[in-house]
């Protein structure tokens, strides 16, 4: 009984802060604050005298914590106090550990980015898989810091193995991780059928000296790929800054912000004359989402699935039993609501096939001015 009453105090300071920071309001979340609790009493109640098997009330807690905080933010997380060091530890890192960036899709940590160059490319991971098991741990429908967290501390220790599922879901396989020193890449331009494709790993403002250097050799050409797949990893500024060494001109990136007061950051880019089309996914997440809708602005034609649909920037609101990460700051899509939880909208949708790329394959074709552009 003291358990549950514990579970319920701690219930009950966590949604007034997530009810609170959701709503944009200082405080006061009503009837419906002691709804949500009482609500919580039954379940926590029903399921120690109905279920199977005894269920820990820490479970309990930190499924409803996680639901609560999911609703208000679909990237937002509740961590709990014993948790709060270690999760604090990966969010410092300037490297995710063994190169991989994770989201979630569905229940499963989703892999969104591999760095080039480290173990977990080298161990043949790739952007859209699934990882089912860290070491010994199934991270299924587990909050997403808690892999993460285990991913930090395997890399500290050297080593671990992971069960990934493909991204046709068509099979499982183990795959070992080796800790080992990486970087991250620089842009490149690789050109394919007559057209430069542009790839940017990390959207960082220290990227765009590069990318000018790399696009020099290509000034004279009229059309432009840029391949933001599998891409996740940067910032606002310089996903703004990387648009505007692309597009040419003035940018400008629209973004959203709790108390109701929206910003427009701007950006200007060098002359350019060429055509751009986007390829986006569901791997395209964060800052590359925000890079897309600036790419469009200006006239760029987006081509492949929906992005994954995650632009936050987030803070911690520390209460009773942990800390509640939600958006304070999100990027705006094309039609003015927040990239949370939905995606960027391709203008055209290519569905992946066997044994070629589909996307690229249609963006270099819209590029190369080889067929007409299909109706959205």
């Amino acid at each position: 009984m003291k358990q549950r009453w514990l579970f319920l105090a701690v219930s009950l300071v966590v949604v007034a802060a997530v009810v609170a920071l959701a709503s944009g309001a200082v405080g006061g979340a009503g009837a419906g604050l002691y709804r949500l609790v009482g609500i919580f009493g039954q379940v926590v109640s029903l399921a120690k005298s109905s279920y199977v098997e005894e269920v820990p009330v820490d479970q309990l807690e930190m499924g409803a914590m996680n639901g609560l905080v999911d609703e208000a933010d679909p990237g937002g997380l509740y961590v709990p106090d014993k948790m709060i060091e270690d999760y604090a530890r990966v969010r410092a890192r300037a490297l995710p550990p063994f190169g991989l960036v994770l989201g979630r899709r569905s229940s499963y940590p989703l892999v969104m980015q591999v760095i080039a160059g480290s173990p977990a490319e080298k161990a043949g991971i790739v952007p859209g898989e699934l990882v089912e098991r860290v070491g010994a741990e199934p991270v299924r429908a587990r909050p997403l810091w808690r892999t993460l967290t285990l991913l930090d501390a395997a890399e500290r220790k050297g080593e671990v193995s992971l069960d990934v599922i493909d991204r046709q879901l068509s099979g499982k396989r183990p795959v070992a991780l080796k800790a080992a020193a990486f970087t991250l890449p620089s842009p490149t331009v690789e050109v394919q059928e007559s057209v430069p494709v542009v790839r940017v790993p990390v959207l960082e403002p220290g990227v765009v000296a590069k990318l000018s250097e790399a696009l020099k050799a290509h000034g004279s050409a009229t059309s432009l790929v840029v391949d933001l797949r599998g891409v996740a990893l940067g910032t606002p500024d310089g996903a703004l800054k990387v648009a505007a060494e692309l597009a040419g001109g003035d940018v400008q990136m629209r973004l959203g912000k709790r108390d109701g007061k929206d910003e427009a950051l701007q950006a200007k880019g060098p002359a350019r004359c060429w055509t751009l089309v986007v390829c986006v996914d569901g791997t395209t997440g964060g800052a590359a989402e925000l890079l897309a809708v600036a790419l469009k602005a200006q006239g760029a034609t987006l081509v492949g699935g929906d992005s994954y649909g995650d632009t936050g920037q987030r803070r911690a609101l520390r209460g009773a039993g942990g800390e509640v990460w939600l958006a304070t700051t999100w990027g705006l899509g094309p039609d003015g609501k927040p990239l949370l939880g939905t995606g960027v909208k391709p203008d055209e949708r290519v569905r992946p096939h066997k044994g070629g790329d589909a996307a690229l394959e249609r963006a270099l074709e819209l590029a190369g001015g080889r067929t007409v552009k299909q109706a959205a």
